[in-house]
């Protein structure tokens, strides 16, 4: 039924959260494998697909798989399990393992019964990794709600630790707190999770975040992403994070060839699509930005951040007829209300009509900080009218406010690189020079 669509896509992700665990493996990410139609799996580059079902039989699950060579259709393997509706851990760790043995692949031994999580913690931890999935603010809101009551319901659990950081992280991320105020729970729950299992992979990806994000803790987020790496060699989700280190450091050349690894297994997922372009637009190389800004707008058409960023993209080329084009589609349609005020403005700046630019800079000096929008982005929309006084002063504000975009600011900032406030502000965030373009 559609009110248990969270089951069966929580069965897809964690069998493919454990197949990429195995070296040399490639697995179709999460995102890529919830999207793909049966009738275009071809464009993945894959071999063979598994597919399943799962139907509820009284208190049981009924799970039917079947593995088919994606060149001729031939069914390569198929298998049936029934299990107990109340212990999904078990369920998903019997099928999974199946998998891996059919594949011959080398997985993490199951855990052992005194290790498994209490069942109701396992199915509050499900809901929330599919409602993370699902990448909308409300969503993310109750994707929290849900990795709570797991860590509640079992306080060793520790994916729903290592999750429940990340959710956090997303949250600050997309605008919905602010990174004092969340930060340091996300870093706790991380830290929760390393005290817990200090070999746990995804812990140390939860960690490797937050100290990327927040702590600006640059070799500690190294080791920890590595870890991350090592313990999931073949998860996009994991190498896009890796990719966003190497961008923190000006290593542009570096973070896209992680992101492109990283879209290689995920090719359907429009954050990594969106990750590119802004990787490539660092480097200058706008005709291959354009690409995947287009990408993450056709993977999610009803995103208007995809759409503004593409627009961006477009001026940034000389394209500004087809920008202006998004730009009025994003405001007759009223999905421009959706984006920070700051961003429409960046963009009718660029595009020749600076007025509301500066209005909303000169209004903010005045707003008390409960209506401030996040300080970055009014130093982006300074960047935009080359107010350098008005980028540094907002970009003070932001490093107060440890906002977790400035990370990745010296690589996109239009500031004049012999500015001394700018090899001030490298010093004050310990970040390296980005590499010259």
């Amino acid at each position: 039924s559609r009110n248990e669509d969270w089951l069966a896509a929580s069965f897809a992700g964690e069998i493919i959260d454990r197949l990429a665990c195995a070296p040399g493996m490639h697995v179709v990410g999460r995102t890529s494998a919830v999207k793909i139609r049966s009738d275009a799996v071809k464009q993945l580059g894959v071999a063979a697909t598994l597919e399943g079902s799962i139907a509820h039989r009284g208190d049981r699950l009924h799970i039917a798989l079947a593995m088919t060579r994606t060149a001729d259709g031939y069914r390569l393997w198929s298998a049936s399990f029934d299990r107990p509706a109340s212990d999904l851990h078990t369920a998903i760790e019997d099928v999974a393992a199946a998998v891996a043995h059919r594949l011959q692949l080398k997985t993490p031994a199951p855990s052992p019964r005194r290790d498994r999580p209490a069942p109701q913690a396992y199915a509050a931890y499900l809901q929330g990794r599919y409602l993370f999935d699902q990448s909308a603010p409300e969503a993310l809101n109750r994707a929290q709600e849900r990795l709570e009551q797991a860590t509640a319901a079992d306080p060793n659990f520790v994916p729903a630790w290592a999750w429940l950081s990340i959710v956090r992280e997303y949250r600050v991320a997309a605008g919905m707190a602010r990174p004092n105020r969340l930060m340091p729970a996300s870093r706790d729950a991380a830290e929760r999770a390393v005290a817990l299992d200090p070999e746990s992979g995804v812990a140390h990806l939860a960690l490797g975040i937050v100290k990327l994000q927040y702590d600006w803790d640059w070799a500690g987020a190294r080791e920890e992403l590595d870890r991350a790496v090592k313990a999931f060699p073949e998860s996009a989700f994991v190498l896009d994070w890796h990719a966003r280190w190497f961008q923190s450091q000006g290593r542009m050349t570096e973070a896209v060839a992680e992101t492109e690894r990283a879209l290689a297994l995920d090719p359907l997922s429009p954050a990594i699509s969106s990750d590119a372009a802004a990787q490539y637009v660092s480097l200058k190389q706008l005709a291959r930005a354009i690409p995947f800004a287009q990408k993450a707008v056709d993977l999610s058409p009803n995103d208007p951040a995809a759409r503004a960023a593409l627009a961006n993209v477009l001026l940034l080329a000389g394209e500004k007829e087809k920008s202006r084009q998004i730009v009025e589609e994003l405001r007759s349609s009223g999905a421009a209300a959706k984006l920070p005020a700051t961003q429409m403005a960046s963009l009718e700046a660029r595009m020749g009509d600076p007025l509301g630019a500066r209005q909303l800079l000169d209004a903010a000096e005045d707003l008390p900080d409960d209506q401030l929008l996040p300080a970055v982005e009014y130093a982006g929309l300074a960047a935009v009218l080359e107010d350098w006084d008005r980028l540094f002063s907002w970009t003070e504000e932001a490093f107060g406010e440890r906002d977790v975009a400035l990370p990745y600011w010296p690589g996109s900032l239009p500031v004049p690189k012999s500015d001394p406030r700018f090899d001030a502000f490298l010093a004050q965030m310990n970040l390296p020079a980005p590499e010259a373009h």
